[in-house]
């Protein structure tokens, strides 16, 4: 259990790959998580400073994904919403389905 703690408090392990090691369903491993260890999930968010300096390009992105979206309305849904974490070169990080499981929000 304590393994599986400080596994847990350092991001270091998912729900799902702890219980395939200990041999437990994930409905169990959740409950360990919850209600034995005190966890809670928590979604990781990427914010930014949006600086004055960066109007015109929010401004020339804002138009062009407005003028994408005429010209397919579901041009948004197919590219905003993706059910998985996707790293690129450029250190671009999506975190959709990304949790942290831990005592307190990090």
């Amino acid at each position: 259990m304590e393994t599986l703690a400080s596994e847990s408090d350092a991001g270091t392990s998912s729900a799902r790959e702890a219980g395939r090691r200990l041999g437990l369903p994930p409905s169990s491993m959740l409950n360990i998580l919850h209600r034995v260890l005190n966890q809670y999930p928590y979604k990781l968010k990427s914010c930014h400073e949006l600086l004055q300096s960066d109007t015109v390009e929010r401004e020339a992105f804002s138009r062009w994904a407005l003028s994408k979206t005429e010209q397919d309305s579901s041009w948004v849904v197919n590219t905003v919403w993706i059910d998985e974490a996707h790293f690129s070169i450029h250190g671009d990080v999506n975190t959709h389905n990304c949790l942290i499981w831990a005592t307190s929000n990090p």
